[in-house]
């Protein structure tokens, strides 16, 4: 790179002289290109942001966009420079340009969303996460969130949308987002909780702390030197506040089996058949996994209706049999069937009937179970689908002849619940076990 060119190009950049620009780039075509190969360099475009010269930066991240990446020698890139000099109409236009800009990590692994945090800029923290939403999951090299930064530095009301934003996120995982990051332990093990419990009493940090027991922060959590929020308790006051949402000090709690016990443990059945559902369904290519769906779901529809419709149909409150009741008036007398609303099969055939469409409709439900993908969408999805076959179950039982296919009905469920890795086949089991009681004991 030319000596001269490169000066230049910096007088360029400090007066934000776009023709003086494309001068140098005509005597020097490839300058961008050679300030581009250098690791660590201060660009003329580092400069532009620090002095708010918008129209040339802009001009320079159009003729080349990685030059909006580089990190300077003392670990800052344009935007970070741009954050420090409070050039903020500067700053909004590179988000604009480039949603990822919020994301780049600078110094001790800070980002926009980290300094903005830092001092307290409420307006720049609303801008950067409604660009960039996944921002707010990035952490500094010392384990620290933005919600961490904002703890230590008392910068509440930074804290306040913060988690309203984890609150009202909508993105992908935005759950398991909001937990990771709430609980989230920096460099020490402190989460804020173990940070906001050592300030002072005062209306602000009252506020935090109601405001983190809302969505269910862990009030368990122990940090590096074995401590709980509630051992880590400034004061009487804030002492009390946890201990009203039932916070425990360290000496309260059992600890938890550690990833290696649980890694260790003997294998039970449970667990070979959970192990081998999540198999199935992670081994499954995409297009298979859509096809079996489509295939299971027509045949649980499919068998589903045949149990609303049993072969022969079921007995009617017009159809009169051998097996009437006579009741008795004063003015006449009314036949009513005894077995209406039941299946008009045998008790063999329609223990056999029973058998072959329970086996087709709960096989196709654990094929949908299997296939649902793992995650929020498996929570959304697998309680209707439970619920449906809870419909099933309770259709068979109400047309069925007679008790003893109940107990079929009971048995099959229950090994459902045993192979299911979802808590909710057995508080069903519970359930449905109670109406077969009641019903038996009619």
């Amino acid at each position: 790179m030319n000596t001269n060119s490169g000066d230049q190009l910096k007088a360029a950049a400090q007066t934000g002289d776009i023709d003086l620009l494309y001068t140098v780039i005509h005597h020097d075509p490839w300058i961008l290109e050679n300030i581009d190969s250098i690791p660590f360099v201060e660009t003329p475009l580092h400069i532009a942001a620090s002095l708010g010269h918008i129209r040339f930066a802009i001009e320079i991240m159009k003729l080349k966009p990685s030059l909006a990446l580089k990190l300077n020698p003392q670990g800052f890139s344009p935007v970070h420079l741009a954050m420090q000099n409070d050039q903020k109409r500067m700053l909004f236009r590179f988000v604009c340009m480039n949603n990822d800009l919020v994301r780049i990590e600078g110094r001790e692994g800070l980002t926009l969303l980290h300094f903005a945090s830092q001092i307290g800029e409420v307006d720049f923290l609303a801008k950067f996460l409604f660009v960039c939403p996944r921002s707010i999951e990035d952490v500094t090299g010392k384990g620290e969130t933005a919600l961490h930064i904002a703890v230590k530095n008392e910068q509440y009301e930074a804290l306040d949308l913060l988690v309203c934003f984890l609150r009202k996120s909508i993105v992908r995982g935005a759950k398991m987002i909001q937990n990771k990051i709430v609980n989230w332990k920096d460099e020490d093990d402190n989460t804020i909780l173990h940070i906001l419990a050592q300030r002072n009493f005062e209306p602000e940090v009252v506020k935090a702390l109601g405001l983190l027991l809302k969505i269910g922060i862990n009030l368990k959590a122990k940090n590096m030197e074995n401590k709980t929020a509630l051992d880590m308790a400034a004061n009487v006051d804030i002492r009390s506040i946890l201990l009203c949402t039932g916070a425990k000090s360290n000496s309260q709690i059992t600890n938890a089996p550690t990833l290696a016990h649980k890694l260790r443990s003997n294998i039970t059945i449970r667990d070979k058949m959970t192990t081998n559902i999540f198999r199935t369904g992670s081994n499954i290519l995409e297009e298979q996994r859509n096809t079996c769906l489509i295939v299971a779901t027509l045949v649980a529809t499919a068998t589903y209706q045949s149990a609303l419709s049993p072969p022969g149909g079921i007995y009617q409150v017009s159809a009169y049999d051998d097996i009437n009741v006579n009741i008795t008036s004063s003015n006449s007398t009314i036949s009513t069937p005894k077995n209406a609303g039941h299946s008009v099969l045998s008790g063999a055939e329609f223990g056999l009937f029973l058998i072959l469409n329970m086996t087709s409709f709960l096989g196709s439900v654990m094929a949908i179970v299997i296939m649902i993908p793992r995650g929020t969408i498996e929570g959304a999805v697998g309680y209707p689908v439970l619920s449906f076959a809870l419909s099933y179950l309770f259709s068979m039982m109400k047309i069925s002849p007679t008790h003893a296919y109940l107990m079929i009905v009971s048995i099959i469920f229950l090994s459902i619940a045993i192979v299911s890795e979802f808590n909710i086949f057995s508080r069903m089991y519970c359930d449905l076990k109670s109406v077969i009681v009641k019903k038996l004991n009619r």
